[in-house]
């Protein structure tokens, strides 16, 4: 399913809220030892369960990604590197095409793999996204941060097969 590749775009999933939220759990956890931690000793730090939660998390979103390729034959959409969430939607099967402005918490509940009553959401940060109608009456909401580069890339001619 990937011959001629028209668009691709990783999105993170960080945020300065996000790294802001992550720092202050991350000192409040370390902030009984900070006597320890001024004097280079780090070993108290190590037997704490909300540091290692911390760092798996800072880890976790560091290399979470949500990746979305659209190509001749249709668009594929997963977050790596989960790759059972992998979603491949053939033209044909798609209806409509639309991109649009949505709100992630009042739609479907935030970001991530959500469903909602529209449907369901691959999104990552931001609040555009391109939405697909499929044949089956299915609604799947794809976030990107590039609303300008799908417009420009006139995705409805693919659905009447003129590529």
């Amino acid at each position: 399913m990937r011959n001629n590749t028209f668009y691709n775009e990783s999105q993170s999933f960080f945020s300065w809220w996000l790294c802001l939220i992550l720092l202050s759990v991350g000192v409040a956890s370390i902030s009984a030892h900070w006597q320890d931690i001024l004097q280079f000793n780090f070993v108290p730090l190590f037997r704490l369960p909300g540091f290692w939660i911390n760092l798996a998390l800072w880890c976790l979103f560091g290399v979470l990604r949500l990746k979305t390729t659209i190509h001749e034959n249709g668009i594929e959409v997963y977050f790596f590197p989960f790759n059972f969430y992998r979603k491949r939607i053939a033209w044909g099967d798609i209806t409509t095409v639309e991109l649009r402005k949505y709100s992630p918490i009042a739609e479907f509940g935030g970001w991530g793999l959500r469903r909602g009553s529209r449907g369901r959401a691959f999104s990552a940060q931001g609040n555009m996204g391109l939405q697909l109608t499929m044949r089956n009456g299915k609604v799947l909401l794809i976030g990107t941060q590039n609303p300008v580069e799908i417009e420009q890339l006139n995705l409805s001619k693919f659905l009447n097969n003129e590529n």
